[in-house]
């Protein structure tokens, strides 16, 4: 477990602003803030009544990667920045603060993006998809490169594979996790396996 002390905090500042915008995220859904919640979502979108309608929005490319910072719940963003602060903060100890930044940005945006093209326009957002990234990568990277920081045990991710598994073919809304981003979710530990092969095949050079 990644401490959580002063001196710490210092060392994994990218990690830090992670977190806090996906507060700044979760505080402007709590707080109702819905004209700039539509300016954070991959899809522009008005209130109609009961209904939402969805409008496009050309040109707002930051749409491709603001969802990852939105949480709509207290488990979503307390579970999210959990697993950031541990995987993110590992990351960034062992690679420095541009790296993670760097991956955050990619993952994030092509996760939301596969979100988007198989789930259609919808309210999507959370550090999940991100957070199966840091998962995937951590664990190819670490492994190959034999690095003890980044190591994750067996039971970690067999939990970890087997909540993403559950997600996709069990009735998480009928139990009250609401609707799951699985694209996301699997895209982006997808997206993180591949880079940690990257990046592991670039130190060899």
């Amino acid at each position: 477990m990644v401490p959580m002390t002063i001196d710490h905090w210092r060392r994994v500042p990218a990690t830090l602003v992670i977190l806090a915008c996906g507060l700044a995220g979760f505080l402007v859904y709590l707080g109702g803030f819905e004209e700039l919640l539509a300016r954070l979502t991959f899809t522009d979108f008005r209130i109609r009544g009961q209904h939402i309608v969805f409008i496009s929005a050309p040109g707002e490319y930051w749409r491709f990667l603001t969802p990852i910072f939105l949480h709509f719940g207290w488990l979503h963003i307390v579970f999210n920045s959990l697993w950031t602060w541990e995987l993110g903060g590992k990351l960034e100890l062992t690679l420095g603060p541009w790296v993670l930044a760097l991956l955050v940005v990619v993952i994030g945006v092509g996760s939301n993006s596969v979100q988007y093209y198989y789930g259609g326009p919808s309210l999507f957002g959370g550090l999940s998809g991100v957070v199966f990234g840091l998962l995937g990568f951590n664990l190819v990277y670490g492994r190959l490169q034999r690095v003890p920081l980044l190591a994750l045990s067996n039971g970690l991710v067999i939990f970890m594979i087997g909540w993403l598994v559950f997600c996709m073919i069990g009735p998480t809304e009928a139990l009250g996790f609401g609707s799951i981003a699985n694209a996301a979710h699997l895209s982006g530990l997808v997206l993180g396996c591949l880079f940690g092969l990257l990046a592991w095949g670039i130190k060899r050079l």
